[in-house]
Formats: structure tokens, C-alpha cells, sequence
């Protein structure tokens, strides 16, 4: 267990380290915790109450909210319990219209809805190619990561002297693609599409191209520079 702990002390160090020059720099707090999840740890109790303290600190904690922004909040929350992932900013002004209290000016909602993604109801970000949709599950965006993170091509395992016989040639070209992202750090389309597949997450697959707008958002992943032939970034 105290190997564990010097491991989880360094690991945490080492991310301090990689934050330390990167904006989200700002979001952590002084304390750390090295918690062992494989058995019931005294820590996660210091844990629970640093998060407690910490989001008490929030510049919206206490605050009172307008009854509308409530029950509009409720609303969403039904969807989400009854497991709707994402919704349009359109279906949302419907839902508002329907409500016996509504928000009647646009700026007003789009302050509503920085509400929630502050305070991590939902994901929203009010900018051109974002803004037409909401995710009302982070944790949501969380499993569809874990599928990117965790990728291993649904294949068996074969060596480079049997691959192309045991391979089909749409499986070595996709069994190319995880060696790509596991190697070099490149995700690819195909790879995504092999992963989201339409009959396995079709909540993922449908909503593709969001999914990753919103991860490119967070920095979690990053669309490749390209150059013009004087090698100039385009």
C-alpha cells in the first residue's frame, strides 16, 4: 500500500508539473490526494470535505436563481434521467415556451445556460460551431472519452508474419489506425468511427462530430497544424 501511495504522489506530481504553464493551472487547489480505490481509504474523507469547502468557496454559492431557471433546469433534468444525452438549442426554446414561467430574452438564456455548465449540470459552449447543442450528461462526455482512451481494435491479436492472413483488409487498415493513436498520439476518423459504431453507441456515432468539437474545446484533443508550401501556418 506505501508503494501505492509514493506512486500516486508522484503521478499527481507529475501533472502539477505538466499544469503548471496551462490555464487550468488556475482550477487547482493546494491540497492532494493519493487514494487507494481498492480498499476503503481514511482520505476520501478529507476528499469530501475539501470539495465541500472548495465549492462553497464558488462566486455562486447561496445565490438565488429565478423560479424559471428552476423549472426550466427540471425539465432538462427529466431528459436526462430518462436518458437523453443531447439536445438542440432549438428543442430547449421549445421546452422554455411550454413552461407556465419563461425566459423571454435570448441573453438572459444564454446566462441560464452559462449557469449550468458552471456549476457542471451541463456542457455548453456559446460560441458558432458549438452553440446549437447541449449536453445534458457530463458524465456522458466522460464515457465516450474512456472509449477513445481505453481503444483496442476488436480483433484478435496476431503477429506481423500472420496478420495479413488472419486480417481482413478493412480490419489491418483499422488495426493501422489504433497503432497510430497508441504510438503516435494520432486519432483518426476511421478510428472514432470503429469505436462509436452505430449499432454499439449510437448516441456516440450520431452525435460524432459535436463529441469532438466539445473535446477539442477542453484541449483534450487538437486538430493536427497544416502548412502552406512556404511551411507558414495556415
Amino acid at each position: 500500500m506505501e508503494l501505492r501511495r509514493k506512486l500516486g504522489k508522484n503521478n499527481l506530481a507529475k501533472i502539477r508539473s505538466y499544469l503548471s504553464d496551462k490555464p487550468s493551472i488556475v482550477h487547482l487547489v493546494d491540497k492532494d490526494f493519493a487514494i487507494d480505490n481498492t480498499v476503503y481509504d481514511r482520505k476520501l474523507e478529507k476528499l469530501k470535505r475539501t470539495i465541500f469547502e472548495v465549492a462553497s468557496q464558488q462566486p455562486y454559492w447561496g445565490e438565488q436563481i429565478p423560479t424559471r431557471w428552476f423549472l426550466l433546469e427540471q425539465q432538462l433534468m427529466k431528459l436526462r434521467d430518462a436518458g437523453v444525452k443531447v439536445i438542440s438549442h432549438s428543442y430547449l426554446e421549445e421546452l422554455n415556451k411550454k413552461g407556465t414561467v419563461q425566459i423571454n430574452k435570448s441573453e438572459e438564456m444564454d446566462l441560464f445556460l452559462k449557469y449550468l455548465h458552471e456549476t457542471g449540470t451541463i456542457i455548453y459552449f456559446n460560441i458558432e460551431v458549438l452553440r446549437d447543442n447541449i449536453i445534458l450528461d457530463p458524465i456522458w462526455l466522460i464515457d465516450a472519452l474512456k472509449l477513445l482512451i481505453n481503444a483496442h481494435p476488436n480483433l484478435p491479436e496476431s503477429t506481423a508474419e500472420n496478420e495479413s492472413q488472419s486480417d481482413s483488409p478493412a480490419d489491418s487498415a483499422i488495426r493501422q489506425k489504433w497503432r497510430d493513436f497508441k504510438d503516435k498520439g494520432i486519432l483518426s476518423p476511421e478510428l472514432v468511427d470503429a469505436l462509436w459504431t452505430k449499432e454499439k453507441h449510437p448516441q456516440f456515432h450520431d452525435n460524432k462530430d459535436h463529441l469532438l468539437r466539445v473535446m477539442e474545446q477542453f484541449n483534450i484533443i487538437a486538430k493536427p497544424r497544416s502548412f502552406s508550401e512556404n511551411g507558414e501556418n495556415k
